[in-house]
């Protein structure tokens, strides 16, 4: 019985799936790391996307902490899922103001690293 409850998929808005123990790890990994980057007044912006994009690209997991300037009217959870959509990465974890994402790297950008790297 327990096997089939670790087995059980969680769905993602996507359409990809984690399994639990997968979200477990990443929610884990998540809490040892230190925040890459930090929003502050200028909010949800364009740039702040494609620095979001460039270090998911580089790392797979990055964690967001939103400086208390960023909160005018809007939650945590608000700002993180709509980082989340525009990157089109998987929302880890929140806790108050730091979030986490993660995107999985593609299988090109891994070859080109592998590459340089030997």
């Amino acid at each position: 019985m327990l096997r089939v409850w670790k087995q059980e998929a969680i769905s993602n808005c996507e359409g990809t799936t984690f399994e639990k123990n997968s979200l477990r790890r990443l929610k884990a990994k998540s809490r040892v790391i230190e925040p890459t980057i930090w929003i502050g007044k200028e909010g949800v912006s364009h740039q702040l996307i494609q620095h979001v994009q460039q270090q998911l690209k580089a790392r797979e997991l990055v964690k967001l902490k939103l400086q208390k300037s960023a909160l005018t009217n809007s939650e945590t959870k608000n700002i993180a899922g709509k980082i989340s959509d525009a990157t089109g990465s998987i929302l880890v974890d929140v806790m108050g103001h730091t979030f986490t994402l993660y995107k999985k790297k593609t299988e090109g950008a891994q070859a080109i690293r592998q590459g340089s790297t030997q």
